[in-house]
């Protein structure tokens, strides 16, 4: 790593390739962020309450300071377990500055799943909301791991500092940063239920951010995102992307239909991350017109296609203002996107099948479909989607084998998706890996069929998604029980409860005498997948 003349006050980073030549890190642009910007609204906080681009990069350095002061070094990890709030953005900043690892947890996992994604990575601090504080660190405690817990609220326990107390360190200097550091490691499951920490550099996530430049709206200092996705999620890399322009953000801790409307109006929300479910769930107050809305010019949404009857409703309500963008962890979105006017129909007219498409694929990026036979898929043949980019993870955290499944030879990484392009769109239409797509979040049957196989009774289980209007897809457990025994939907629900996040739980169980198989004994989700997908025009709800 060649890091001359680096400006450290500020984490830019010169190459030892050509001597000069400055490259951005996640540190060095909010820098520049906070300088452009002083005095604009960077976090709204509540009603009057502002934290401006100046105050944010202050907070954010001397947080970093704190975290310093615990013993934390750059390169080590943070772990994040909170829902949305004024203080996720400071977090994302201070780690950025310190030049720590982001490690942002879905806010549903269970703690046994906390302590087992802790285990993999070694987090040197976690910041854990009042809610889960307690729990969390119990399961850290349990697994004999030595992890600073800082309380974002009042500590439930002993705590080795809480957040408020961070904050009154002296500034921290930014250290040297590269922009091939790793700066974010997403954790994604996989089929055996293993969770991947999935390696994201810097240049990764401001490629993610010029992408996302690319696709959307041009961003303007005026500019208020509402964030009710998750910012562990979708939202986080929006969160990127409109600070680097000098946007303003809100945060709700959750989503919720008319506590997301009256936001927009409270706070005169311009831009709007969400999930299709949680448009589905919105449509009836939308309907109503209790609410107003007319400050929003773009929806950006992933995770699935919007069904055309439902586009039909919200465009009804909101304008055209939707755009869909896909992607994966392992390789940000957006690969491609549906833009607003791609999102234009005539309803009376059959829809159009670009609308059941992911949109075209980013001028930054390269796509590809191969057949099973390694050859390059025909026009609206179907073949593995495979995409090379700057966006691309640098690997999975300690796993050079899953690694090498995913990363290709020159440059091309595998997403385990099948799909098409017909007439300029990308179509995906199935999964070659095993993945769900549920409300917007990943869901992988592995971790699921072994929680469900810990019952004594279970002599097989397979976990398939099947289509659900709300969510996209939603978790089936098809069981096989062993003779002699009984096994009931109520014993599924309850070791499921005990070992995994809510949100993976089946919502249905079939119980069959067996389960489909090769040759060789693996059992076929495919083949169970086709008689719940076979009238659907994608096989996948993402």
């Amino acid at each position: 790593m060649a890091m001359t003349g680096t400006a450290a006050d500020e984490g830019v980073t010169t190459t030892g390739l050509r001597p000069g030549i400055v490259t951005a890190t996640l540190a060095s642009v909010f820098a520049e962020a906070y300088r452009r910007f002083a005095d604009l609204p960077a976090v709204v906080e509540g009603p009057g309450a502002v934290c401006t681009y100046a105050e944010l990069g202050s907070r954010a350095r001397r947080l970093a300071g704190g975290l310093a002061a615990l013993g934390v070094r750059p390169g080590d990890r943070a772990v994040v377990l909170t829902k949305n709030r004024p203080e996720s953005f400071v977090i994302d900043h201070a780690l950025a500055a310190g030049g720590f690892v982001r490690v942002a947890l879905s806010y549903r996992l269970h703690p046994r799943e906390v302590a087992q994604i802790a285990r993999d990575c070694g987090p040197a601090v976690a910041f854990v909301d009042g809610e889960r504080e307690r729990e969390v660190a119990a399961a850290l405690a349990e697994a004999g791991l030595d992890v600073a817990v800082v309380a974002l609220d009042e500590p439930q326990g002993p705590v080795a500092a809480r957040y408020a107390e961070l904050l009154a360190h002296p500034e921290l200097a930014s250290p040297r940063v590269d922009p091939e550091d790793l700066a974010w490691l997403p954790y994604t499951s996989g089929t055996t239920g293993e969770p991947k920490g999935v390696m994201l550099s810097h240049r990764s996530l401001l490629a993610c951010a010029r992408n996302l430049m690319v696709e959307l709206p041009a961003i303007e200092t005026d500019d208020v995102v509402l964030h009710v996705a998750p910012l562990t999620h979708l939202s986080g890399y929006l969160g990127i992307t409109y600070a680097m322009r000098g946007a303003a953000q809100v945060s709700l801790p959750e989503f919720d239909p008319e506590r997301t409307l009256q936001a927009i109006g409270d706070h005169g929300a311009t831009v709007l991350p969400m999930v299709p479910t949680m448009l589905n769930m919105m449509l009836p107050a939308l309907e109503s017109g209790r609410w107003r809305t007319d400050t929003l010019h773009t929806v950006l949404y992933g995770g699935s296609a919007i069904a055309p009857d439902r586009l039909t409703r919200l465009v009804a309500c909101l304008g055209e203002v939707f755009v869909q963008a896909y992607g994966l962890t392992e390789i940000p979105f957006p690969l491609a996107s549906l833009s607003k006017q791609a999102h234009r129909f005539d309803p009376g007219q059959p829809p159009p099948a670009r609308l059941a498409s992911a949109g075209r694929v980013n001028p930054f990026v390269q796509v590809r479909l191969r057949t099973p036979a390694g050859a390059d898929a025909a026009e609206g043949e179907e073949g593995e989607i495979q995409a090379r980019g700057d966006t691309t993870m640098l690997g999975y955290w300690n796993r050079p084998e899953a690694t090498r499944e995913v990363l290709l030879e020159d440059g091309w990484a595998a997403t385990g998706d099948v799909g098409r392009l017909q007439d300029g769109y990308l179509h995906i239409v199935d999964r070659k890996k095993d993945m769900i797509v549920s409300g917007g979040f990943n869901i992988f049957p592995g971790e699921i069929e072994n929680a469900i196989s810990a019952l004594p009774g279970v002599s097989e289980v397979a976990v398939i998604g099947v289509p659900d209007p709300r969510w996209g897809e939603s978790v089936k457990a098809v069981v096989a029980v062993l003779d002699g025994h009984q096994v009931s939907e109520a014993d599924i629900e309850q070791v499921c409860r005990d070992r995994i996040a809510g949100y993976k739980r089946p919502r249905s169980v079939d119980f069959v005498p067996a389960l489909p198989k090769t040759g060789s004994g693996k059992i076929q989700r495919h083949e169970l997948r086709k008689r719940y997908w076979s009238d659907q025009d994608r096989r996948v709800g993402g």
